[in-house]
């Protein structure tokens, strides 16, 4: 795959925003965010190093670094690896996931829209691999990548006032994960066990941006 060449700008005082030009989700625009970021956090003079599906923020101190020389470092990582666009080793985590019923409240709706019984909806659900492509708007909540083409289904046009922590859901193209009782309006096809959040753990969340996440139906 080739590399795609991004934007780089300053973004407030003490950051910068590398941004990709593309139009909904992109793999290798995926594994370059990913495989920069990994790059960028071998060295540790930044505060924070945020992906996200098409872009990269890199935050730090303003008293030890200037936006100039941040920038710089960027474009260096940039051209450091020739296979920058190749996503780096990253862990792959099985989430267990209760398909339907009071789990996943929307799993027999969605299918009788899209012509799909609910095990075939399950099994395309299930069948690929996520990347974990940024962490938000909740603690724990984890926005993964594309779903079958047949899956993707917009949001509801009224949200729950309540969606249960461990929720997994789909909005449009992508698929979610919520990491605490939230309101929300995705597409709620199951419910894993699993704390994807606890603030009381040595590692709260439980998976990370740039994990590879595949579900297990139970």
């Amino acid at each position: 795959m080739t590399a795609i060449t991004p934007l780089i700008r300053h973004y407030g005082d003490n950051a910068v925003l590398v941004e990709w030009d593309t139009a909904g989700f992109n793999a290798t625009v995926s594994d370059q965010v990913h495989a920069l970021a990994a790059q960028l956090r071998k060295t540790p003079i930044f505060t924070e190093v945020m992906p996200g599906y098409d872009s990269l923020v890199v935050s730090f101190d303003a008293e030890d670094l200037t936006l100039d020389e941040v920038t710089q470092q960027v474009k260096t990582a940039l051209q450091a690896d020739s296979d920058i666009c190749v996503a780096s080793e990253s862990r792959l985590v099985e989430i267990p996931v209760s398909y339907g019923g009071a789990a996943g409240p929307d799993l027999a709706a969605l299918a009788e829209r899209i012509g799909k019984t609910p095990q075939e909806v399950i099994a395309l659900h299930s069948d690929r691999e996520y990347r974990v492509c940024m962490m938000g708007f909740i603690p724990g909540f984890a926005f993964l990548s594309e779903v079958d083409p047949v899956l993707q289904h917009p949001r509801h046009a009224t949200p729950r006032a309540v969606v249960p922590a461990g929720s997994v859901g789909i909005a449009n193209w992508q698929t979610g994960i919520y990491g605490l009782d939230s309101p929300g309006g995705w597409q709620i096809i199951g419910r894993t066990d699993l704390d994807m959040f606890d603030a009381k753990r040595d590692a709260p969340f439980l998976v990370e941006a740039g994990d590879r996440i595949r579900f297990v139906p139970q």
